[in-house]
């Protein structure tokens, strides 16, 4: 019951999250360059999260607990290595742009670097992981 109450709530934050880029992409009029990348950030990650809660519907589903001990030790070894990567991404990118393109970056793109390295980094690694086995 704990896991559908859990699956629930996964839904309905996406769900929410989902409307709420709808309203703001129809009222916003003209995006700019920064603010489509923003929504891509945001959708790259509902969808990397709907993935999972389809998994885990599926294991409800066929009468398994959402989550075995194998998929618990992939998502906290995924979870961890998003973490190291929104560590060093916060670190690195505004380095590398300045050295590289002698820019420096503002505050909400190093944000969003940090959001994007670390999820597309947890997702990337929990599919090889769950993939894998291990």
């Amino acid at each position: 019951m704990k896991d559908k109450i859990r699956i629930g709530i996964g839904i309905g934050i996406a769900a929410a999250v989902i409307g709420t880029l709808s309203f703001y992409v129809l009222n916003a009029g003209n995006l700019e360059l920064s603010e489509i990348l923003q929504i891509g950030v945001v959708l790259i990650l509902v969808v990397s999260a709907a993935y999972i809660l389809w998994d885990r519907i599926k294991n409800i589903k066929k009468g398994l607990p959402a989550q075995d001990e194998r998929l618990k030790i992939t998502n906290y070894k995924a979870c961890y290595y998003g973490f190291i990567a929104a560590i060093w991404s916060a670190v690195g990118a505004p380095l590398l742009s300045g050295i590289l393109f002698d820019y420096e970056m503002p505050g909400h793109y190093v944000t969003a670097v940090v959001v994007l390295g670390g999820g597309l980094t947890f997702i990337i690694s929990y599919l090889y992981l769950a993939w894998k086995g291990n």
